[in-house]
């Protein structure tokens, strides 16, 4: 809620408590929060004497039906005041909801109906508290014209005026929803259930743009009892919403950054161990391949020794580009594995498959041409590699596969490295 609607609420709360109409606020056990000026002088009871006690001890109020109300009604009263003359209120109520529709209390309004030029006032207060309210208000009728509205609507739509309004929008449905579908739902809800509350929708401005708001809307009726339209009520929350979505692009950016390693800039661990239970999740589904590929840098602890371990980060980030580079489909994941290995997850591929990747990724490393002088087996920097594949309908699990991957890379080191070799996980 951005400050220039905090401004409003506080001037609104201002107008209530010096307003001659009679304002209280309860909670939800009818314990007196809020008593105005306006109440003190109609009821007899001061500011002090009304809060924190019960309203139906101070006024003769129907109890009951103001704790149960999940909806706006009126109830009338009669009472002595304290010149000995007989009064009589007509007191609408409403219940106060949190934006997520929580009920926290009851707010009456009470008017003194006992003479006409007393009505009079009290309408001229209404107004005045209708021009300056910080939500925008206004009232629809059965063919859909706007027939009152205030300055905070029409500002909020891009008028500069409520007479801008009443003259520019002919059709609420069509002209005032940014989305039509939603304007079927508000439109259907209002006349289906008599009134609507917390519905988040986007409003079409003047300028064709649009601004988020939270709308509530109450049936009117006529002298007869029937419908003749609407009050509605909307609190822009455009600020809001822009809020969510930073926060909720943030913590998708969050996410992706979380399975990404921070030196090669691919996928790490975390992230490999996630695709890996999805793939073999669809492997046993469907029946198809699945294969692993770990690589692992030769004598990379030789290589920091040498060259430093500035040197040794910059040779990980371009062996990781490599294999990164030699690996053609979008299926496919190379992950940091740790320290100087690296794994590959090759969906629905075979031993075969997988032997001419390894053998693709081997030799990108070894063409990078990156000086090892410290090598025993190659005046550049190699790669050992070791494949685990799957068959079809296999039967065993994620961890078996890799726990194979990692024996044939522990082969293919000892049986001279600068190689790949490749196993097949049998069922179990």
């Amino acid at each position: 809620m951005d400050i220039k609607l905090i401004d409003r609420i506080l001037a609104l709360g201002n107008i209530m408590g010096y307003a001659r109409m009679a304002h209280i606020e309860t909670n939800v056990d009818l314990c007196v929060s809020a008593w105005n000026q306006g109440a003190q002088k109609m009821f007899g009871h001061s500011e002090n004497e009304a809060l924190g006690h019960f309203l139906d001890k101070l006024i003769p109020v129907d109890k009951e039906t103001l704790i149960q109300c999940t909806r706006a009604g009126t109830m009338s009263i009669s009472l002595g005041n304290e010149q000995g003359q007989k009064i009589k209120c007509d007191i609408t109520y409403a219940p106060i909801l949190s934006l997520q529709a929580e009920k926290l209390g009851i707010a009456l309004l009470a008017i003194n109906i006992s003479e006409k030029t007393q009505l009079k006032q009290r309408k001229q207060q209404i107004e005045e508290i209708f021009g300056v309210a910080p939500i925008g208000m206004y009232h629809v009728n059965l063919d859909g014209k706007i027939t009152m509205v205030n300055s905070e609507y029409a500002w909020m739509l891009g008028f500069e005026s409520s007479d801008a309004v009443l003259n520019h929008v002919k059709d609420f449905k069509t002209q005032v929803f940014f989305d039509q579908e939603k304007a079927k739902e508000f439109m259907f809800n209002i006349f289906e259930a008599d009134q609507i509350i917390s519905f988040r929708c986007r409003l079409k401005k003047k300028d064709n743009s649009y601004l988020w708001a939270l709308c509530y809307a109450k049936t009117t009726q006529n002298k007869f009892g029937r419908i003749d339209g609407f009050n509605g009520f909307s609190v822009d929350i455009s600020a809001t919403v822009r809020t969510e979505q930073a926060l909720e692009k943030a913590n998708k950016q969050l996410k992706i950054l979380s399975g990404i390693d921070g030196l090669t800039q691919i996928p790490n661990r975390r992230k490999f161990d996630e695709y890996l239970a999805s793939e073999w999740g669809r492997h046993i589904r469907e029946k198809n391949h699945l294969s692993v590929i770990m690589c692992d840098i030769d004598f990379f602890k030789y290589y920091n020794d040498t060259y430093g371990h500035q040197a040794g980060d910059e040779c990980l980030q371009q062996v990781a580009r490599a294999i990164h580079d030699s690996s053609c489909r979008s299926s496919d994941l190379i992950a940091r594995y740790g320290g100087e290995e690296f794994v590959l997850i090759l969906p629905n591929t075979d031993m075969k498959g997988a032997k001419v990747v390894a053998e693709r990724v081997r030799t990108s490393v070894k063409n990078l041409k990156i000086d090892h002088k410290s090598s025993t087996i190659n005046q550049y920097v190699t790669l050992s590699l070791g494949i685990a594949a799957t068959i079809k309908g296999q039967n065993t699990s994620a961890k078996s596969l890799v726990a194979l991957a990692d024996k044939a890379l522990y082969e293919a080191k000892e049986g001279g490295r600068n190689q790949s070799i490749g196993k097949t996980l049998n069922n179990i």
